[in-house]
């Protein structure tokens, strides 16, 4: 866990204006719509919620531990932050078939409603503790013959066990979040913001 997206209320909205009329009200209302919004299913639940629709994760994987709120905003900072996990993910998370030391190649499905791929020298290892890995103790293992190089499509990264085995992982939920799911999810997280800091702002004021 090491990247951050920061959503900056300023922009949103033309703050300095409120607080030069009400400073009090304004960064009240502000710290609410920031935490209420990016931290419920408006926010975070969106995020999560294109990531699931775009990787075929398993349930429940893009979770607080994964993905999730890092600060959150007050009133003297109106900025919150979500922090994604950036380690790439096994691809052994993604597998539909193959069992562990068995032959016969595994198949895995990244993509939903994609078409599955087959390592036909694929196989299924328990991982021991210290080997890189994301949180499971299975990874999937492509033995190399002489001379082979893998697609780049086929890996995010690899990691050797063996001079000619190699663990292979897919995308994170950080390169996810950050590739495509931010671009298309965060202008309405934006305008949930915005809308809440009116209403806050209108029940503070009434107050």
């Amino acid at each position: 866990m090491a990247k951050v997206r920061f959503v900056d209320l300023a922009g949103l909205i033309e703050i300095e204006k409120y607080l030069e009329a009400s400073p009090d009200i304004t960064r009240r209302a502000a710290s609410m719509a920031l935490n209420d919004v990016i931290g419920g299913p408006q926010g975070i639940g969106r995020y999560r919620k294109g990531i699931s629709q775009q990787i075929n994760f398993p349930a429940g994987y893009v979770n607080d531990d994964r993905l999730g709120v890092d600060q959150k905003a007050t009133p003297t900072r109106l900025v919150t932050s979500i922090l994604a996990r950036q380690r790439p993910t096994s691809l052994a998370r993604f597998a539909t078939s193959g069992v562990v030391g068995g032959k016969g190649g595994v198949t895995v499905k990244v993509k939903p409603g994609g078409a599955g791929k087959t390592f036909k020298s694929g196989f299924l290892v328990r991982l021991r503790n210290g080997v890189a890995n994301d949180g499971t103790n299975l990874g999937l293992a492509v033995r190399l013959q002489p001379g082979q190089t893998l697609n780049k499509k086929d890996t995010s990264r690899m990691v050797h066990l063996e001079s000619n085995v190699v663990l292979l992982y897919g995308p994170s939920i950080d390169q996810v979040l950050n590739t495509s799911v931010a671009e298309a999810e965060t202008p309405q997280v934006l305008d949930s913001v915005a809308t809440e800091f009116f209403r806050q702002f209108a029940r503070l004021s009434d107050g």
